[in-house]
């Protein structure tokens, strides 16, 4: 008798354990991105105002100038048809030129981390076109343009050259907007970006200013 009372309990657990959990993400992606971009630090209103009484031939109101590419993977989460949740850890190489009293110019490696979401702005398009030529032109799966958004992080090392003059490594936090299209072609993704990040440090100040570093990029992803 004792043995039958033990028998409904291990079958009915058995059959909890033996359904069928529909995954969490079922469309989750790694994907690989690359991008060039160029930033710009611009001095401050009174910084430029006293720059000019210095220099009345060669006004600038530039401080910094940046240009370099980063390679990386990244996260496709789609969270519902409208909107996907996209992490991203980016490397950079980067050529900076400080303008000081002399033109200064450094190297740097950059570790970038983004958290941003991509919201879908029209329906998929599901006979998208890319016209390459006359005549020519490349049907695909489908289509869609969305916009991104969200916080970043970069980690900036610079060259021994740089530190030895005093100056620091740079950790800034920031956020970016982009936009992009997602082609879809025979099951591979294809995703260029135009992005914009505003970034901020209070390292390696600009006229004893926080610096503030505005950045445009253009990325293409693939996953």
């Amino acid at each position: 008798m004792k043995l039958r009372h033990y028998i409904l309990p291990v079958c009915i657990g058995s059959n909890l354990l033996a359904q069928e959990h529909a995954p969490l993400c079922p469309q989750l992606n790694f994907g690989f991105t690359h991008a060039v971009y160029s930033s710009i630090c611009f001095l401050s209103t009174g910084d430029q105002q006293e720059g000019r009484a210095r220099k009345k031939n060669k006004p600038s109101g530039m401080a910094e100038s940046q240009y370099g590419f980063g390679i990386g993977t990244f996260l496709w989460m789609p969270m519902n048809e409208r909107l996907v949740y996209k992490p991203k850890l980016e490397g950079n190489f980067t050529t900076s030129c400080l303008k000081e009293k002399a033109r200064l110019f450094a190297t740097s490696f950059e570790i970038a981390v983004s958290n941003s979401f991509a919201m879908a702005l029209k329906p998929v398009n599901d006979h998208g076109i890319i016209y390459m030529a006359r005549n020519m032109s490349c049907y695909l799966s489908w289509k869609q343009p969305y916009l991104l958004l969200g916080p970043k992080v970069n980690l900036k090392k610079f060259d021994a050259g740089f530190i030895n003059k005093g100056f620091q490594n740079e950790l800034a936090f920031g956020f970016l907007l982009g936009y992009g299209i997602n082609y879809e072609f025979h099951g591979t993704n294809v995703a260029p970006e135009i992005i914009y990040s505003l970034t901020s440090t209070a390292q390696n100040k600009i006229n004893d200013n926080r610096k503030v570093l505005h950045t445009v990029s253009l990325a293409i992803n693939f996953f």
